[in-house]
């Protein structure tokens, strides 16, 4: 896949970084074929924020666009991101994901929101450690902000398997519950039960999940796990927080 993603961006980008944290692959061979300098970072459960904040520290260019292995752009993004650049149209770009789920390509529910602050001027980046799932928003808050239309939406090898999808639910679940402790939230009983139930309705209905078939299902109740996920996790902190000394030796 990484080299799908680099390829997308070869001959147009003006410097590739790969930040690389701890790949047991070929990632660093086939990162520098595409001439990419690589950085090396230590491994994290979530490239948020430490390896994102580390990457575009190494950037020279006055613009940056961010991508995981698992992203490609098209030519017709490519050509309007040159436009909105030579124009200076604005300073951060919102963008949509097609992703692929399981089976198919999935252009609704979760996802289908122009929510990936992907493409930004390196001055504005202000890196914020408040929560992995709204970095990008907390971490550009100033400038001109517009939202490209689908039909430049980045391609997104989201979910190839089931098995895949759950293995990062609960490795970001873990990730945001611990930040989310460390920052002083607790354990609500009613956000356990209400916030899963929100986001299954806002990606399965409001946002037309169901229109991609049994995978928007898939993967909208997984998703809503996620958060239950989340609430779990906190309860767990905080019960042994506040039970230290009942815990066995």
């Amino acid at each position: 896949m990484l080299g799908d993603c680099l390829a997308s961006v070869a001959g147009w980008a003006d410097e590739i970084i790969v930040c690389d944290m701890e790949s047991t692959d070929d990632s660093v061979s086939i990162s520098k074929a595409y001439g990419a300098i690589v950085w090396n970072h230590v491994r994290k459960s979530a490239p948020e924020p430490e390896a994102r904040t580390f990457g575009i520290s190494k950037c020279a260019g006055d613009w940056i666009l961010v991508l995981d292995p698992d992203m490609r752009i098209s030519p017709a993004l490519r050509t309007r991101l040159n436009e909105i650049v030579s124009r200076n149209e604005a300073d951060i770009v919102d963008l949509h994901c097609l992703n692929f789920c399981f089976t198919r390509w999935c252009a609704h529910g979760h996802g289908s929101q122009p929510v990936f602050r992907k493409f930004f001027k390196r001055k504005l980046f202000s890196p914020s450690h408040k929560n992995i799932q709204t970095f990008w928003h907390d971490s550009l808050l100033a400038g001109r902000i517009i939202s490209l239309p689908r039909r430049y939406a980045i391609t997104h090898y989201a979910y190839p398997s089931i098995q895949g999808l759950v293995a990062i639910v609960i490795r970001y679940a873990r990730k945001e519950a611990d930040d989310d402790f460390m920052l002083g939230r607790r354990f609500r009983v009613h956000l356990l039960l209400w916030k899963p139930v929100k986001r299954f309705a806002g990606n399965y209905i409001l946002r037309r999940g169901f229109l991609d078939g049994l995978p928007g299902l898939i993967v909208s109740i997984t998703i809503a796990w996620y958060l239950f996920l989340i609430e779990a996790y906190l309860w767990e902190l905080s019960w042994h927080a506040a039970n230290q000394d009942q815990l066995p030796l």
